[in-house]
């Protein structure tokens, strides 16, 4: 099938990969080079360097999707179907242009979970399962015709990057199913339960501030979730920042800190390898931490430098 991928960050290689292999790519559609670092050099998206590497053309990186010098140019590839991967929403006037439609990959298991960061929040949120949809896009935001689904658990311990990893192994395969029944004519769409539908919007930094009124458990699913950002981090009582990095959850009883007459946020125990701090409901142990400035650290290299005692309010 002759097909444009279109798509900006890793977790679109993978599947740009199996295009390679099993289709034709007419294109590759990335965002434009942006300034990083102290001396503000342009670098391009990780689809577009993969794309330069393997000699892929045309690469196609519009400021507008609106732009009709880009619409003219994807209409006279004649696809058969795009195919986008974390990327920026369409127009219209893009989407449309294939007989097969415009697929999308979407790391969760859609109408759950619609928006910029699914994986983020379903860790968040406590979840004990998602999945990968691919689906086509329609005028909406993740809202179209459900191609191919599957489903996956989610590890009580596991990270935003180990799942990331995972999703986009899977995503590959999902997305080659759906593409090769869609070829075939077998391809089953169905519609989504919009009720069901939950929403997954952009982290932002003020997030990762901890609030200690929360329960042990909801705490440790931030810090699972917000790897590597926004990071999950507090306040010792000099005002200084201090990362949380990792933790296990206790029950108060297993903590065996007098949390009688304590608040949330309070240092209720502390050992040569991990402090104890009570939660609105519950209590988590740190055991990795990230000073402002420094690089993460265990906690009992913390302490080498650093005073904390029973009572100490974490903010």
């Amino acid at each position: 099938m002759k097909t444009v991928f279109m798509g900006s960050a890793e977790f679109g290689i993978g599947a740009l990969e199996m295009l390679l292999a099993h289709h034709e790519v007419a294109a590759v559609v990335s965002t434009p080079a942006k300034p990083k670092g102290r001396g503000l050099k342009l670098f391009d998206s990780p689809v577009t360097e993969f794309a330069k590497k393997h000699n892929i053309s045309p690469i196609l990186t519009p400021e507008n999707l609106r732009d009709d010098e880009f619409i003219e140019k994807l209409k006279s590839l004649n696809a058969d179907i795009f195919v986008v991967v974390a990327f920026r929403i369409l127009p219209k006037a893009v989407y449309s242009i294939p007989k097969f439609g415009t697929v999308n990959i979407h790391a969760a298991l859609l109408p759950r979970f619609r928006g910029a960061a699914p994986i983020h929040r379903a860790i968040e949120a406590g979840e004990r399962e998602t999945g990968v949809t691919v689906f086509r896009i329609d005028e909406g935001i993740d809202t179209g015709e459900i191609i191919a689904q599957v489903s996956t658990p989610i590890g009580d311990t596991e990270t935003t990057p180990r799942l990331y990893e995972r999703l986009s192994r899977m995503g590959v395969e999902t997305l080659q199913k759906a593409i090769d029944d869609l070829s075939s004519g077998k391809a089953k769409t169905f519609v989504q339960e919009s009720t069901a539908a939950t929403k997954a919007p952009k982290l932002s930094r003020e997030e990762g501030r901890i609030n200690w009124n929360l329960c042990a458990q909801s705490i440790f699913n931030k810090i699972r979730a917000f790897k590597p950002f926004p990071g999950t981090y507090t306040f010792l009582d000099d005002g200084k920042r201090l990362g949380i990095e990792w933790g296990t959850v206790l029950s108060s009883k297993e903590s065996g800190g007098d949390q009688s007459e304590s608040l949330p946020g309070t240092i209720i125990n502390v050992s040569k390898d991990h402090i104890d701090i009570r939660c609105g409901d519950g209590v988590l142990r740190i055991s990795k931490v990230k000073p402002e400035g420094r690089a993460a650290m265990d906690v009992s290299a913390f302490l080498l430098g650093n005073a904390l005692s029973r009572g100490t309010i974490l903010k």
